[in-house]
């Protein structure tokens, strides 16, 4: 499926974008996020992962935090409502959940590399499709495109986020607390910087 003009100049902005895997940059601005609305973030981050738990309800729990995620970030309120939001595309994030895992098991299975490329530079389709850039596929797809512009930076720091959200283990299991939010939100940090010109919370 080919994307259409205005998803092209989306994707080719973020080509061009520079520095947006930036790990201090994102850092910074997740930490910001994070302080400015702690207990907030910590608690909807919680009852989402927790809520992941059911199979069910983890496709538009994604789109949820990622949307609750992205307003941290923007210093705008964010709230519970934000977290179940993705249940109004239900449907769609279970399609776009489906089709993710089969491919991604099928480049893990081919020889290991084509998933890990994958899972890197699919890693901003369920942003995409939260901020209602286009079907399932199509934010598959971009985010693809734009990612791999930038594919060796975005696996560092997505390294580098797991490092710090499991850093939380550390202090008894309390950290984590802190530091599993943070990944989500140096996540947010990096996709609105990827996609500056064009990135909006829904």
């Amino acid at each position: 499926m080919s994307l259409n003009p205005e998803q092209l100049g989306i994707v080719n902005r973020a080509k061009n974008a520079v520095s947006p895997f930036d790990i201090g940059a994102c850092l910074t601005d997740g930490f910001a996020a994070l302080k400015r609305d702690f207990w907030n973030v910590v608690l909807v981050n919680l009852v989402g992962l927790f809520l992941c738990c059911f199979i069910v309800t983890l496709p538009p729990l994604i789109i949820g935090l990622i949307r609750f995620n992205a307003k941290a970030v923007a210093g705008q309120k964010a709230s519970f409502d934000d977290l179940f939001s993705g249940f109004a595309e239900f449907g769609t994030s279970w399609l776009m959940f489906i089709v993710m895992i089969l491919l991604l098991c099928v480049g893990f299975v081919l020889c290991y590399l084509p998933g890990i490329y994958l899972s890197i530079a699919w890693m901003f389709a369920w942003n995409l499709l939260a901020d209602k850039r286009g079907s399932f596929w199509e934010c598959l797809e971009m985010s693809r495109q734009a990612v791999t512009a930038h594919w060796g930076w975005a696996f560092l720091l997505t390294i580098v986020a797991q490092i710090i959200a499991n850093a939380g283990l550390i202090a008894c299991f309390v950290g984590v607390l802190a530091t599993m939010p943070l990944y989500g939100l140096m996540l947010a940090a990096a996709y609105r910087r990827l996609f500056a010109e064009t990135a909006a919370t829904a």
